[in-house]
């Protein structure tokens, strides 16, 4: 007579109960992804995704492991390098040798990622979540989708003089993908619900890095679908910004570009007429934190709906922040994406250099030295 094994609870390492549904790993050293034991169905997901990763970089022509590898850990598809726990329990099963080579490759990494790192300086990036990807969200740099992506990248700005927005370009929302003038970064995007639901999104315009405080004169004109607002950081002191300042009324712009696409009334405001002609008081939207220039929501997103971003950032010369001692330095700036009822998190991987976000992002630079 056959014995009957006892039957227990899907449950695994650490006390984390795994999915209905799901079997546990049976291997010795279980792959993890942030600290969890993964499924094998989890562990075969994350392959599969990886694959299809691999083929879509190569698609754009980026065929380097070192781009391959920070882009997958920062959509969550990597598993955990093995730590100390792994390597003493090799050790309790008599494998020192390999205790000692998994060690020297673990350091072999960090500098291995260090070096990625500070390779891959350069990129202004738009992302989404793993939530919105399994939603069937896709990204863009052209309205017909021809090439449907999970991210979009673009090269930096570099060398950028101080520059006036009344000298930005009348059509900078109706040129698809990059296309930056002396002086300014232009990006133009779509992303599309190629999915079977109707889901809310939010996206946030963040700043991940920075030296030289060079937000302090940054400005960013933004569009959601050729609607237009501006921001701009806020005084010292917390006040709003505004050109020319609030109380000095002797002059004011002549051209103010785009405001038949202003969002806002208050954006610009007419600080005097004469002879018929209106001078004008640009009053921009003050950025959320120092963090995070502006954050919205998307609501009832239904498949196949298309949405429109722009992205115009430039250094104001008319800003009193706009002086010498910005020379030489850079801010990063980036894009997400993610469903309106996801918890954000700065660091959603927490473990491993290759998946740590902040590592990741403080070195992906919007304009380098």
């Amino acid at each position: 007579m056959a014995m009957k094994k006892k039957q227990t609870p899907p449950v695994e390492a650490q006390g984390t109960t795994l999915p209905q549904g799901h079997t546990p790993q049976r291997r010795l050293l279980k792959k993890r992804r942030a600290g969890v034991v993964l499924s094998r169905e989890e562990v075969r997901t994350i392959q599969l995704g990886r694959k299809k990763l691999r083929r879509e970089l190569r698609k754009k022509g980026i065929k380097k492991r070192k781009d391959f590898e920070l882009t997958a850990s920062s959509l969550g598809l990597y598993f955990d390098k093995n730590r100390l726990g792994a390597l003493l329990l090799w050790l309790l099963h008599g494998r020192g040798l390999w205790a000692l080579l998994g060690a020297a490759g673990l350091l072999l990494t960090v500098l291995f990622a260090f070096s990625l790192i500070s390779q891959m300086q350069g990129h202004f990036t738009i992302n989404l979540t793993g939530d919105l990807l399994k939603e069937g969200f896709v990204l863009s740099e052209t309205a017909d989708f021809k090439e449907g992506s999970m991210r979009l990248f673009a090269e930096p700005a570099t060398d950028v003089p101080c520059f006036s927005l009344a000298d930005l370009h009348e059509d900078v929302n109706d040129v698809d993908g990059q296309h930056n003038e002396a002086g300014y970064f232009a990006y133009t995007f779509y992303i599309r619900n190629e999915g079977e639901n109707t889901v809310d999104y939010d996206w946030e315009l963040v700043i991940n890095s920075e030296s030289r405080n060079l937000t302090d004169a940054t400005w960013v004109m933004f569009f959601e679908d050729n609607r237009m607002n501006m921001y701009a950081k806020a005084r010292t002191d917390g006040s709003q910004e505004a050109l020319p300042g609030f109380g000095d009324n002797s002059r004011g712009y002549l051209r103010v570009p785009l405001a038949d696409r202003a969002a806002s009334e208050d954006l610009y405001r007419v600080v005097a007429t004469r002879g018929g002609v209106n001078y004008y008081r640009v009053v921009p939207t003050s950025f959320e934190s120092d963090d995070i220039v502006t954050s919205g929501t998307q609501l009832q997103v239904a498949p196949m709906e298309t949405h429109k971003y722009t992205i115009v950032i430039w250094l104001e010369g008319d800003d009193p922040d706009c002086t010498d001692e910005l020379i030489g330095g850079h801010a990063g700036v980036e894009m997400r994406f993610h469903m309106a009822e996801e918890e954000e998190t700065d660091d959603p991987a927490d473990s491993g250099v290759l998946t740590h976000w902040d590592a990741f992002w403080d070195n992906l630079l919007f304009w380098k030295d």
